[in-house]
Order: C-alpha cells, then structure tokens, then sequence
C-alpha cells in the first residue's frame, strides 16, 4: 500500500506555493496551470469521505469535526489502498494523535512563515483588522476553519508547528518561506530531494529542471495567471496571489502590535530564526 505525503502549514504561510512546486516537479514539462493546485486537496474535504455510510454532520452541513477525526485514519487508508501513487494532501491542521501516523504517512513537509508577515497576508485576505488577525494566530488555540464540507483545528501558530515539530515516527522537511522566496533554487532542490527519498520517484534534481520549476512557480507567474483567468482560492477580499513578499510587517504593524507577537511566539520565532 502506498502512503500519502502531507504539505502542512499554517493559514497563508505558502502553502499553495509548495503545491505549485510539487506539481511543476510531478510534470515532465515543469508547466502547470493554478486551476490544477485542487489536485492536492484538503484532507479535510467532505469528498475523502464519500465511502462511509455513518457520516454525522452538525448543525451547519459541515461533517461532526470529532466523527471525522475518529475516522482520519481509517480515511486515509482506504484512500491509499485505492491509488498506485503517494498521494499528496494539503493541510492546516495541527497533528493531534488522531489526525495521521505511520500506518497511512509517509511523512510531511512543513512550510513556516514569519507570524508577523502572515498577521498582514490574513487581514488583507479575509478583510479582518490587524489587531484581530494577532489575537487569531497569537491566542485563538481553538481555531478552526472550514472549508469543502468539513473542518480543520488550527490552533495557533506556536501550537500548530509545535504539533507537527513532535511527529518524529516518519520523514519530514521543514522550510521557510522566505528561503524559498530568497534562496528558492536551494530550497527546491531540498524539496525535491526529500521527495525523492520517501517516494519511489525520481524527480530530476539537475541546475535544468530546478531552474524550470523556479521559474513557472515564480510568484509573478503565479499572479500573472491569476490575473488572467482567475483563482477559485481567492476571497472577495484580495486576490489570492496579492504580494509574495516578506517584512511588509515592517511598514504595517506598530510596535505594541510587534512587541506583543514578538512576546507570545518568541520560542519558535527563535527556533526558525525570525527573531
């Protein structure tokens, strides 16, 4: 039985950018178009479940988020035993017991981004205020977004990462946003090669072939397609490729607001040296 890989993060941290990376690298050309991103979908998605009959659903239409993480799992080996692949799913998840294992993972890879900047991305984004989106990633432990008929617990972002940090039983690869935004040949060829270890594929890692995939998942070709024709993950807010940038938190946040970020995540702002 193949096992899945995960493509973890927390809310607007890159992970649409990692799916991007990971698909250009699956094609033989390395060109993709953004309207193929949904085929690295949510775990969480109402469509994972399709094969169990016993579905509870809350008042909302949305699956029960504890019927669905006793049956994670079990999800995610029927999903597997169906495919002669390893299937990618996105998630934001933070990994409680419940939420995968060995059994069914191959292993992860987790994409971390500065709290500040992703304190401007998520008000830009969702059109929330500043000082809101900082008490949201700062001290909402008990987060929880919906999305495609179910839900995800996102916690934190202290939290969150700590979770996925603590998953020691399979393979995993931490990045940075900001190094794949600033050293994203380097960053691909890690990506590519932690692929390559825990799948049976054999992905080019030559100057070539990263230089190819650098540039189609270039974040001005990804905007510039959005531009054209659209993105369905966009909000009514902002587009969804709106910046790509890093330390616009400098220009933007005060610095009570920066103190009080800097104050509550200082552990693992220090660990992924942002601070």
């Amino acid at each position: 039985m193949f096992k899945n890989i995960f493509l973890a993060s927390y809310p607007k941290s890159g992970n649409t950018w990692l799916r991007s990376i990971i698909l250009s690298s699956l094609q033989q050309n390395n060109i993709i178009n953004i309207k193929d991103l949904s085929k690295i979908r949510l775990l969480s998605d109402k469509m994972n479940f399709t094969s169990f009959k016993n579905k509870i659903y809350d008042k909302k239409g949305l699956i029960d988020y504890d019927w669905m993480s006793k049956n994670l799992i079990l999800c995610q080996k029927k999903l597997n035993e169906k495919t002669k692949y390893n299937f990618f799913f996105k998630t934001h998840s933070v990994r409680h017991k419940s939420f995968t294992n060995k059994t069914v993972n191959a292993g992860f890879i987790y994409i971390v981004r500065d709290p500040r900047d992703i304190v401007v991305s998520l008000s830009n984004f969702t059109g929330i205020n500043l000082d809101e989106a900082i008490n949201q990633i700062v001290f909402n432990k008990q987060l929880m977004t919906n999305a495609n008929g179910a839900r995800e617990l996102v916690s934190n972002w202290d939290l969150n990462i700590k979770s996925w940090l603590e998953y020691k039983s399979v393979p995993s690869l931490f990045i940075r946003y900001e190094d794949l935004l600033f050293k994203s040949n380097n960053t691909i060829l890690k990506i590519i090669t932690f692929i390559n270890i825990i799948t049976n594929k054999n992905i080019l890692n030559n100057k070539k072939n990263i230089d190819e995939i650098a540039k189609n998942t270039n974040f001005k070709t990804l905007q510039f397609q959005e531009a054209l024709n659209g993105f369905d993950e966009a909000s009514k807010h902002s587009k969804f490729f709106r910046s790509g940038t890093s330390n616009q938190w400098k220009d933007v946040l005060t610095n009570t607001q920066i103190n009080l970020i800097e104050k509550n995540l200082k552990s693992m702002m220090r660990y992924f040296n942002y601070i």
